[in-house]
């Protein structure tokens, strides 16, 4: 019996396709819910779009701090674990659930495998940062998403037979429902936006500068901003709701809502790696504000570019992304990694270590 653990709204995605696979091959498992994210569409809509099987366990963590929030995950996921003993844990992602669950796991000395290995940004300000890193120091099978990845994992002295270069299953689920968005006759696109992660949605300062960005694109174009809970927390903490006048935002999207949206736009503005991705395996303009890249291949090869948290890069590279038709340049390995078979892969590797 396999866990296939899961916490937050990234992560489901990466379930969806990795379970499918796993039922195709015939692999047992179970699906592990942490609650880390708790909100109905942050969590359950994904699992009645996807049609995921429900949690063998619902955690209930909820939000708190990091150590809080690792903390009762590894209390309440040992207590399972020692129950059941299960066979492996495959953790995905870079979430506190992903390290805390495999910490529980090398503890007791329980194989781990984990989705998404060697992704880094070499900024430890990162809390995700850490989480990667921990995880893939501890665990038994790695499966990266790129070349650079992988490479990442051998600079960090981690030996190259645990390794296995797959591909990215979000990419997958991608491919697998894109053919499910409803063909539309669009007139006139917009500007898609959606901010989430602590260093651009906590700062005042960086926050207040992308608000004013955004504002000021407002005033050209259609904004559609769905906004992530902790985004909309701190807009309301920083008296920074006026700038939301002439926006269009709403709650946070189910998935074929959201990739309707993005399907359809202009250009995303983004701070989300698996957004920065889709975008690129889409051909649709992306601008993500951030001052690092995990994923540097969606720059080199795609159609992503970074943006500080200022309002004027915000506003005249928005523009420029809007204004240009942009179409990824993968070749090779690349474009093998992001054909929609990661998951048959990861599935395959699983399969050759058993026998």
């Amino acid at each position: 019996m396999i866990y296939l653990v899961g916490g937050a709204r990234p992560n489901f995605m990466k379930i969806a396709a990795i379970s499918r696979s796993f039922d195709h091959y015939g692999i047992v498992y179970e699906i592990i819910h942490t609650g880390q994210h708790y909100d109905y569409n942050m969590n359950q809509v994904f699992f009645d779009e996807f049609g995921l099987r429900s949690p063998k366990v619902h955690l209930e963590v909820g939000s708190g701090h990091h150590g809080v929030q690792t903390g009762k995950i590894m209390e309440k996921f040992e207590m399972l674990c020692l129950d059941d003993r299960p066979r492996m844990v495959f953790v995905v992602g870079d979430v506190n659930s992903t390290m805390a669950a495999a910490l529980v796991a090398a503890k007791l000395h329980i194989p781990i495998a984990h989705q998404e290995a060697g992704m880094r940004s070499f900024d430890k300000r990162m809390p995700e940062e850490i989480n990667r890193v921990v995880t893939d120091h501890v665990s038994d099978v790695l499966f990266p998403i790129s070349q650079k990845d992988l490479e990442n994992l051998l600079d960090e002295g981690i030996d190259r037979d645990k390794i296995h270069l797959v591909g990215d299953p979000m990419i997958d689920n991608l491919l697998y429902y894109v053919d499910q968005i409803p063909e539309r006759d669009v007139k006139e696109k917009h500007i898609l936006v959606e901010l989430h992660r602590p260093s651009n949605v906590d700062v005042v300062s960086n926050l207040t500068e992308i608000m004013l960005g955004l504002s000021k694109l407002a005033e050209k174009y259609h904004i559609v901003f769905p906004i992530h809970p902790r985004t909309r927390k701190m807009i309301y903490k920083y008296g920074l709701t006026r700038y939301l006048e002439g926006i269009d935002h709403c709650e946070p999207m189910g998935y074929f809502d959201f990739h309707e949206m993005m399907k359809y736009a202009g250009c995303v503005i983004t701070d989300s790696d698996g957004i920065q991705q889709e975008t690129s395996v889409l051909n649709i303009s992306c601008l993500a504000i951030r001052d690092t890249c995990n994923i540097q291949y969606t720059i080199d090869f795609g159609t992503n570019e970074l943006c500080d948290a200022d309002r004027d890069q915000i506003f005249n590279k928005a523009i420029m992304k809007f204004h240009t038709k942009e179409t990824n340049k993968f070749t090779g390995t690349l474009e093998m990694l992001n054909n929609g078979f990661a998951c048959d892969r990861i599935a395959e590797a699983l399969i050759s270590l058993d026998s």
